[in-house]
């Protein structure tokens, strides 16, 4: 199985949404060689309630959007969210990891689908480790701040392995 690092991954909407608030989305693409967003995902940013949906459209600008929806797999779309189901079903048809927060949606995506799952945190974590940023804690602190949700049993996980 390759490295998580050299294949491109699938996004979900809320890593996508708590980078972008920390003005952090580029770490994206230091570190996989391409980010590919689902439509439904691309629907849920631009179309939903939040007040940086144009930045947030201009930091994806050089990510892979798919342009049409994907056909789901009908139980995933009875158990997560539109947005989760189609990521783990874009993942699912290439065999690529995913970018998820949500507890629901990265354990039938690892369990169910048996995907590579990584979470924002853990992604800040690896930038710490390739240099990319210099500390985790404040763009966690950050991300809370600004209504991002991420316990406090990750969050000291994430900064136990980044060293902080």
């Amino acid at each position: 199985m390759p490295s998580l690092f050299d294949q491109p991954i699938v996004s979900n909407t809320g890593p996508l949404l708590g980078l972008s608030r920390i003005g952090q989305v580029s770490l994206l693409l230091r570190l996989f060689p391409k980010v590919i967003i689902p439509f439904e995902v691309m629907n849920e940013l631009v179309l939903g309630p939040f007040a940086d949906t144009d930045r947030i459209r201009r930091e994806i600008e050089s990510m892979v959007v798919v342009t049409s929806p994907v056909c789901l797999d009908p139980l995933l779309a009875t158990q997560l969210d539109l947005g989760e189901a189609a990521v783990i079903t874009t993942a699912a048809l290439s065999h690529l990891p995913v970018l998820m927060d949500e507890r629901k949606g990265r354990r039938v995506a690892s369990l169910a689908y048996n995907l590579q799952v990584i979470g924002t945190g853990g992604l800040l974590v690896a930038a710490k480790q390739r240099g990319f940023i210099d500390s985790v804690r404040p763009l966690i602190e950050a991300m809370r701040t600004g209504g991002y949700f991420l316990g406090p049993t990750l969050v000291a996980e994430c900064l136990r392995r980044a060293g902080e």
